[in-house]
């Protein structure tokens, strides 16, 4: 079995929190949480959000809700590693709550200062940006747009598959189209099987694109937090 050796790194690295997408539970990214150890040797942290607290994501007492345990999940992260920042990873919708995360701003009188002490946001298959997008979503991109805070690195990923191929699902075969002109006007565009790519990769971030991927695993194989997809975003970043 790999086992990371912290005390050979004379520098502590950042420890890694993970947000999840809307409805998938933590289970879906411990193998992504075990890869990601052993190729870093960084600790990393799943928020732990239920899919009762994702149904009530579309208030913005349910975003303070998802956002409060990514307070505590940093909190501890940092108290256990000694560390001063923390790296975040949110997919799907948890990457665009993650960038209201970094403000120091109030939120419905809450401030989460986010951007005092993380150094990266990595964010896979996030609507950023929409033609259509829900109130909260869009109060995110208008308030804090693009790479808002320049003491961030941000990273945005985004996958690209054929639609008929056959590792997508039969889920993706039927809504792929319809999705992408929900998001972004254009059915005919290139995206992950739920989020185009005009979308998922942030204005002013760094970009990725990742081919033969889907949104999630319902969608097909090979989605974001596989393994070998792990992997290949992985030695993709440039980190901070």
């Amino acid at each position: 079995m790999y086992k990371v050796n912290y005390s050979v790194n004379k520098k502590i690295k950042n420890p890694i929190i993970i947000l999840g997408g809307f409805l998938i539970t933590s289970e879906a990214y411990k193998p992504a949480k075990n890869t990601i150890e052993k190729i870093s040797g960084r600790k990393v942290y799943i928020v732990d959000v239920t899919r009762k607290d994702w149904f009530k994501s579309n208030s913005a007492e349910g975003w303070i809700n998802i956002l409060n345990k990514v307070k505590n999940k940093v909190a501890l992260a940092l108290k256990e590693t000694k560390a001063k920042k923390a790296d975040l990873i949110g997919h799907s919708s948890g990457g665009i709550m993650l960038r209201l995360y970094l403000s120091s701003e109030p939120f419905n009188n809450v401030i989460y200062d986010g951007r005092s002490n993380t150094g990266n946001l990595i964010t896979l298959g996030s609507p950023h940006q929409a033609v259509k997008a829900t109130k909260l979503r869009r109060f995110v991109d208008d308030k804090y747009p693009g790479n808002f805070f320049k003491n961030i690195n941000y990273v945005s990923i985004g996958g690209k598959v054929e639609i008929n191929s056959k590792q997508t699902s039969i889920l993706t075969k039927i809504i792929a189209r319809d999705s992408y002109k929900s998001i972004s006007g254009d059915r005919n565009e290139s995206g992950d099987g739920l989020v185009p790519l005009s979308s998922s990769l942030l204005k002013n971030s760094q970009k990725v694109i990742l081919h033969e991927t889907v949104h999630g695993g319902i969608f097909g194989k090979n989605w974001y937090f596989s393994t070998s997809k792990v992997m290949e975003w992985w030695d993709q970043i440039n980190w901070k």
